[in-house]
Order: structure tokens, then sequence, then C-alpha cells
């Protein structure tokens, strides 16, 4: 009960016991009259009070909903920026030359993103997704006859739309974006997939192979590696159910005539936590039939961790079908109040990617350093690159990158 009632609560007491003790004044008719009015006023007190009590507690979680938000156009909406900048120097070793490029790390690539949001109710909430690109010579994408500006055309599109999220029912999505076996190649527990993981062409994707004689070959990083990491993003129809003890299923037509399904399981134990993902996916194609990927990732309590990954790649018309194979043993702590350190070493081995026969391998030496209150993250990864082809003989390639993520 606040002050105020307090006060309006015992000046109408002492009113009573007054007119109670003044019988010379009030008969016993007036009293009740009295004691009724005062029972009224008593209530609509009671009532004011709950009101503002609802009042306070409105603005509070407007204000809370609205902290490091930008205010929408419709007071029903809540809209939110952010996104991040992602820059680094790669070096790169083609076994006769060397070169270092000014790149945008496209392990995750500078961006931006609004999303705005409507509760409509305590089950349902629609939303919006604008998500957009920005790449100036993407880590992919240079190599040595590019020289050290490639990506003119950098603004990309990466999320254009809407979503319908029932906590009881599950979330439907319409347009531009993940389709339901993106990403499940690449579940990651390990904190250093910012200098590497299973898409090791994401570094130097686009860097050739040197004949051993010395010359270029058309054979670029990219074409001997991959991760098989479903249908990626695309304009599709997708459902995701809710979480059924830790499992959630997805399914979504794509654009054409292409559709994937997928499972994804996270959970955390006593002594570890734990999440994986596996995909089935049949494209668009005239060559792929279907494909299959996965991966699992556990982190334990004492800061190791293990990924693995794997896929294979069903084609029509050959007797031999790519596949891939992705191994990484690491281990995460945190030294100091600036943020979690991560340290780890992993495995590539890609196979009849390109050509029948082919057997690419890369190694891999990752750090990763959280700075929490920079919201940055810095990080340094080193890989080598082999490619065995019948017929053929490959230098290897060498390529370190080392660069900062700022987000906001």
């Amino acid at each position: 009960m606040n002050t105020h009632k307090k006060i309006i609560t015992l000046s109408i007491s002492a009113a009573i016991a007054l007119t109670s003790t003044s019988s010379a004044f009030a008969d016993g008719h007036e009293i009740k009259m009295l004691r009724d009015q005062i029972k009224a006023l008593t209530q609509r007190l009671d009532q004011l009070e709950q009101e503002s009590a609802e009042h306070k507690q409105t603005v509070d979680k407007m204000a809370s909903t609205h902290k490091n938000s930008i205010t929408s156009g419709n007071d029903r909406v809540r809209v939110t920026v952010s996104g991040h900048v992602n820059r680094a120097l790669m070096h790169v070793d083609d076994g006769d030359r060397s070169e270092v490029f000014h790149v945008d790390n496209d392990a995750s690539s500078t961006r931006l993103r609004v999303i705005g949001e409507a509760e409509v109710s305590d089950e349902l909430t629609v939303g919006a997704a604008m998500e957009m690109q920005f790449e100036s010579n993407s880590s992919a994408s240079v190599n040595q006859l590019d020289g050290t500006s490639v990506g003119n055309d950098n603004f990309t599109q990466r999320r254009l739309e809407v979503y319908f999220d029932n906590k009881s029912l599950g979330k439907l999505w319409m347009g531009q974006g993940w389709t339901a076996s993106e990403g499940t190649s690449e579940v990651d527990l390990s904190g250093t997939d910012l200098a590497g993981y299973s898409d090791t062409s994401v570094v130097g994707g686009a860097v050739l192979f040197r004949n051993s004689s010395g010359t270029l070959s058309g054979v670029s990083v990219g074409d001997a590696f991959a991760n098989f990491d479903g249908r990626g993003r695309a304009d599709r129809l997708r459902y995701d159910t809710p979480s059924f003890n830790g499992f959630k299923f997805a399914v979504s037509a794509i654009e054409g005539d292409a559709w994937d399904a997928a499972v994804r399981y996270a959970a955390t134990y006593d002594s570890l936590k734990v999440a994986g993902a596996l995909a089935y996916s049949e494209p668009d194609s005239t060559t792929v039939d279907s494909q299959v990927n996965g991966s699992v990732s556990v982190m334990l309590n004492n800061g190791f961790n293990f990924t693995f990954a794997a896929g294979e790649r069903d084609l029509k018309s050959s007797a031999t079908d790519p596949e891939f194979y992705y191994g990484k043993f690491g281990y995460q702590t945190r030294m100091n109040d600036a943020g979690t350190t991560s340290f780890s070493v992993d495995y590539h081995r890609s196979d009849d990617l390109d050509l029948m026969g082919d057997e690419g391998t890369a190694y891999g030496l990752q750090a990763v350093q959280k700075f929490d209150a920079w919201s940055t993250e810095g990080y340094i990864g080193w890989r080598t690159y082999e490619l065995d082809r019948s017929g053929s003989s490959f230098k290897d390639i060498d390529a370190i990158i080392t660069g900062a993520r700022v987000k906001f």
C-alpha cells in the first residue's frame, strides 16, 4: 500500500470513529451509508493502485525493449540494427611466389542487418529481416591473376524475408534466407571458426595451384575443396518445428524444383555441451542427384573440444561420388578479464571433387581472442593446401590470415 493510500485510509478510519461516537449528530442509517461510501472509495483506490502498477510495468518493459534499438515509425514494431565489419590481411605463398592481400574475411563477411518484430501475443511474433553484405576483396575471391582489387560489385543480399514464429507451432520463413540445410556442415563449438572451419576454401578459395614447372594451372583451391554445406541461402519457403528434447526439424521448398530437410540437436550436460546437424537435399541440377551432409561438435567443461563433419554428393552420371571429411581438435579458456581465448588444429580431405581421382588435403592452425569490452575478436589462421591428381603435379599452397571482427 502506498503512502497516499495509507493517509486516506487513516483519515477515513478516523472519520468513522468520530461518527460512531457521535450518535447525537447521526443515526445508524446515515452511518451505514457513510461506511458504504468509504468501502466504494477504498475499492476505487485499490483499482487505481493496480492500474498505476500495470502502467509502470508497461513503461519499464518498453524502456527495456527499446534500449539500444532504433525507434520504428510503427509503435507496434520493435526495430533493431546490427552487424559487423571483418577486415584482414591474407598472405599467400603458391610455391613460387608470395603476395599479401587486403581482404574481407569470407568466413564472416562484413554485413548490416535490420530486423523488425511485432509481438502479436505471448505465443506469436511476426518479423521481417533485411541483411546486406559488403565485401571488398573477399578472401575467397582474390588470386594471382586478379591482383589486389576484386569485388567492385560487392553489395549483395543475404536475407530479405518475413517470418511467423509461434512458440507452440514452430516457425515459418518466406523469402531470401537460410534453407533448412544451411549451416549443417558447419556446427562448431571451438570458438575458432573466424580463423578456420570446415569450409576451408573461404581463405584463398580462388588462389590457383601452380604446376611443378611453376606455371599457373586452371585449378583453384575452391575447385579442390568443399564442405557440401546444404543448399545455402535462397528464395524459399521454410518451416522449423519447435524444439523436442533438444531436437529441431526443418524443411524447405526452394526456388525451382529443389528441396531439403534437416534435423538439429543441441544440449548441455553435466560435463559437456554438444551440438549437431544432419541434412538431406535434392538440388535443381542436371549433374547432382542428391546430397547428404552433417556435423557434430562437443565442448567439454575443461575447455577441450572436438568437431567432425562429413558429406557425400550423389552425381547422376559418375561411378564415383565426391565426398569430404573434416576434423578439428581445440582448446578454449578464459585467461583474463578480456575474454575467451581459443586454439585449434584441423584437417580437411576432399575426394573426387573437381575430377575423379582427385585428393585434396588441407591442414590448419587457428587462434581467436575475444575482447568483450570492445565487442571485438582478433584472430590468426594458417593453412596448407595439397592436391594430388593423376598425371599432374601441383605445388602446395600456404595461406595465413589475420584480422579483426568488430560487432555493433
